[in-house]
């Protein structure tokens, strides 16, 4: 927490030379590539044995297994200007991490409360809780939200993610981004530090 809000005191009062610098530091030396081809292979194939009912009701993934199938699996897609994917998992709660280049979202730059003088390259992270929604979708209710390790007020949250054309589901306070179940697979939760699913 110290290392963090050395980085955000300098970010405000020391300027865009000293940011990047702290910023590369920090890329350096946290990985936001999480998981591999194979934990997503492997992981697949137990999601695919578990949705012929071939093991008991429940189904569960740590954060490294997560990561790899959002990442690695032949349905993902990350966003182009993206590098990389970190996820977390504890007490309920996701968080996932990336880092974006600004180039590649200049609108980014235009939100009202997020600094003009952010460096090429930025880490972004979101944090937040699984809901239910439909017997065909759950969402992922985002209640905290970073640009370079600055907080982010929660009523700038859903201009962020809009940002990145992240879809939301409408009637809910704050953001809820709508998330498919596969089928088979009728819901979905975190329990301490593990993704569960429910047949």
């Amino acid at each position: 927490m110290g290392a963090i809000f050395i980085a955000l005191v300098a970010g405000w009062f020391l300027g865009p030379t000293v940011l990047k610098r702290i910023e590369g530091f920090f890329a350096d030396r946290t990985s936001m590539i999480q998981g591999s081809p194979q934990l997503a292979l492997d992981a697949m194939a137990r999601l695919s044995g578990f949705r012929e009912g071939k093991s008991g009701v429940v189904l569960s993934f740590n954060a490294d297994e997560v990561a790899s199938l959002l990442i690695h699996s032949d349905s993902a897609r990350l966003l182009e200007g993206t590098a990389g994917l970190s996820i977390k998992m504890e007490e309920g709660k996701i968080k996932a991490s990336s880092r974006i280049s600004t180039s590649d979202f200049p609108e980014l730059l235009h939100q009202e409360g997020i600094p003009d003088f952010l460096p090429d390259t930025v880490s972004i992270s979101v944090e937040g809780a699984i809901v239910p929604l439909t017997s065909e979708e759950v969402g992922l209710a985002v209640y905290g939200a970073q640009v370079s390790f600055i907080p982010l007020p929660s009523a700038m949250i859903p201009a962020l993610l809009d940002v990145f054309s992240v879809g939301m589901e409408n009637g809910y306070p704050g953001a809820v981004i709508k998330l498919p179940l596969p089928s088979d697979i009728s819901g979905a939760f975190i329990l301490h530090d593990r993704l569960f699913l429910l047949r």
